[in-house]
């Protein structure tokens, strides 16, 4: 099951100058990693199928068909923006379902201007075993025919998909009604991400100071085996069709409360993604897997979902319901222009910033219960790190999810100019400069000296910090270390 990094009141959330300190037991642990070999993930491919007119009713209809399964599809055109998207599959029977309406997701990246002359797609759609698809797009109010294409994405295989599943089934039968604890989260080398595809390395904001929702805008007819393909396929398109060089978001989520790790680089880190287009910085982009336009999230997902961003909120010391300030970066679904700035919730809706309606009318309608239960989660845990922060602002912002430290004995948080560490029997102490540099090059609380006991002073002209087995120093006038 997943358990989340320490977090604390809501109280107590709003920034350093207004910290508390409850004596709470502390209620909850690290965010764990699946049991899961790394995936070998291989035959993975994305193809342009060609479209035919379908004559009726005058709608531009247009149809692509495969020899095999589609598996996963998105909508890309040539020249302007269509208004409207749309597409629908047969069912098992060679019937054809419903419309389902798509967006553009062009300029998610921050900064990316509106591709009118270039082109754009939409989000991809999941569509399994279905062999014959149907598109229809307009602009101005009329039929769009022409510079329409639908991308045939193949995820490949892995050997773990089946294993994913199993475990998505074996919560299913605990007679939880549907809402079984989150689970571990499923790594990056465990769902398959193939390295070969991502062009766009890492790259941090100063802290993650907001969690935005979103779904994945496809269809909610999957199985719990089919999950990691899909990831897989959301990669493969995003990284290079859209040209974003890894996957939008920083974390997925299932219908069955799988939790599959996003964008590269850490999940513990303030990640810069590419899945609110002007308001990626310093923003953590969870999204449900499915169309949530009229079908609500499931309890299993939503549990997921709660659990995820009080752990990424709360050891983050963020209140889900505080109001905040970004800044556009600008892009091309963004509702601000580069410059101005969004008042939202710390845990919104992408529609909240963009032009879409992601993550649907009926994943929108859920922000309220998402936010209350996420704020509950937070306020069962501990404040020590938290309460040491407010005594230190020079610090700056946390950079790094509160989380414990590799002996299991104490647990900190990394900021911008140093890090808190605490335990019972310790409490808690800032560690910074060429103090925390040296003793985590000897192997900070495994080293011979053990955890910091009190706070770096002032000593002969230098700076001297005690820990449980020993002293550091820092001369006055070389700044060299020693002890």
């Amino acid at each position: 099951m997943l358990v989340l990094a320490a977090a604390l009141a809501p109280a107590a959330l709003a920034g350093p100058e207004d910290a508390e300190a409850p004596d709470q037991a502390r209620a909850v642990t690290a965010l764990p990693a699946a049991t899961l070999p790394p995936a070998d993930a291989s035959g993975g491919s994305i193809s342009a199928l060609s479209l035919t007119p379908q004559a009726r009713d005058g709608d531009g209809t247009q149809v692509a068909r495969s020899s095999g399964p589609l598996q996963l599809v998105a909508v890309t055109w040539t020249g302007a923006t269509p208004d409207t998207v749309a597409l629908r599959s047969t069912d098992a029977a060679g019937r054809w379902g419903t419309w389902l309406p798509l967006d553009s997701n062009a300029g998610e990246r921050d900064g990316t201007p509106a591709r009118a002359a270039a082109g754009g797609g939409t989000d991809p759609v999941w569509v399994g075993d279905r062999t014959q698809v149907e598109v229809r797009a307009t602009r101005a109010g009329r039929p769009v025919s022409q510079g329409l294409a639908v991308q045939r994405i193949d995820p490949g295989t892995s050997g773990n998909d089946s294993a994913i599943g199993a475990r998505a089934r074996e919560r299913d039968s605990t007679g939880r009604a549907g809402a079984p604890p989150a689970p571990a989260y499923v790594t990056r080398a465990q769902w398959g991400a193939d390295p070969k595809l991502m062009t766009w390395p890492p790259e941090y904001a100063a802290t993650t100071r907001a969690v935005t929702i979103h779904h994945t805008a496809e269809s909610n007819d999957y199985t719990p085996e089919q999950s990691a393909a899909i990831v897989r396929g959301i990669y493969a398109y995003h990284a290079t069709k859209n040209g974003w060089g890894d996957i939008g978001y920083n974390a997925l989520v299932d219908k069955y409360g799988t939790i599959f790790e996003g964008r590269a680089g850490g999940m513990d880190r303030p990640v810069v993604a590419a899945h609110a287009g002007g308001f990626n910085q310093e923003t953590f982009g969870i999204a449900m897997l499915g169309t949530l336009t009229d079908t609500p999230p499931t309890p299993a997902e939503l549990t997921s979902v709660e659990r995820l961003a009080a752990w990424k909120l709360g050891g983050m010391y963020r209140d889900p319901a505080q109001r905040i300030t970004l800044t556009s970066a600008g892009g091309g679904t963004s509702k601000f222009a580069k410059g101005q700035t969004a008042n939202v919730d710390a845990l919104f809706a992408h529609r909240d910033v963009g032009n879409t309606e992601c993550p649907g009318n009926a994943g929108y309608a859920a922000m309220d219960t998402i936010r209350g239960e996420t704020a509950k989660l937070i306020a069962a845990a501990g404040t020590d790190v938290r309460s040491a922060w407010a005594e230190h602002p020079d610090l700056g912002q946390p950079d790094r999810v509160e989380q414990p430290t590799a002996d299991g004995r104490a647990r900190f948080t990394d900021f911008s100019h140093g890090s808190i560490y605490y335990s019972q029997a310790t409490g808690a102490h800032e560690v910074s400069g060429p103090v925390l540099d040296t003793w985590r090059a000897r192997g900070a609380e495994r080293s011979s000296l053990g955890l910091p006991t009190g706070d770096e002073r002032t000593v002969d002209g230098g700076r001297a910090q005690e820990f449980e087995h020993g002293v550091l120093r820092v001369d006055g006038a070389t700044g060299a270390v020693s002890g």
